[in-house]
């Protein structure tokens, strides 16, 4: 008699249409195309730098040995002169390295809001299609049934309509 009493609070349970859905936006980020297709674009981008900044250091630190070779032989003047030229090649790359964080984290940043957004319409259409009133996040919501998760289903259509994402490094004007 329980058993019944338990499977018939289940059956209540199931019919019971309430018009809201549930999405993972963590998920649907971590299983789209576009979203792989961006990170690897951006860790693509970040090793070329990386490879570009490794030649300039690589090239600062010769010069930091020719440097304190050169310091017994030079006057205090002189040495201070290219001790100071020196710090100024330093410092700019330094803010050559912050620039490039900057630039790439801010590419990243837009690349996730399209694909966000390409997300949300998609979570949109599927609301107004199956009458959901309300969209919650599941990464906020204490329960919720599987069956009320959108987020596989968005994921499928952010796939077909966004399969890749692509990133332009910006061409920067050489200083010397």
């Amino acid at each position: 008699l329980a058993l019944a009493q338990e499977e018939t609070k289940v059956d209540k349970i199931e019919n019971i249409n309430f018009p809201a859905a549930v999405i993972d936006m963590k998920v649907v980020l971590a299983k789209s195309l576009a979203f792989t297709t961006l990170q690897k674009e951006i860790q693509k981008l970040e090793k070329n730098y990386k490879d570009e900044i490794q030649k300039e250091e690589d090239q600062l630190k010769q010069e930091q040995e020719q440097l304190i070779a050169q310091k017994s032989v030079l006057s205090n003047e002189e040495f201070k002169e290219k001790e100071d030229a020196f710090k100024q090649k330093v410092n700019k790359i330094q803010g050559k390295v912050e620039k490039i964080r900057r630039e790439l984290e801010s590419t990243m940043a837009k690349g996730m809001q399209v694909i966000q957004q390409e997300a949300v319409k998609h979570m949109k259409e599927i609301a107004r299609k199956e009458g959901y009133l309300l969209v919650f996040d599941a990464n906020t919501t204490v329960i919720s049934a599987d069956k009320i998760n959108i987020s596989n289903i968005v994921v499928d259509k952010l796939n077909k309509s966004l399969p890749k994402i692509t990133v332009e490094k910006k061409k920067e004007k050489k200083v010397d």
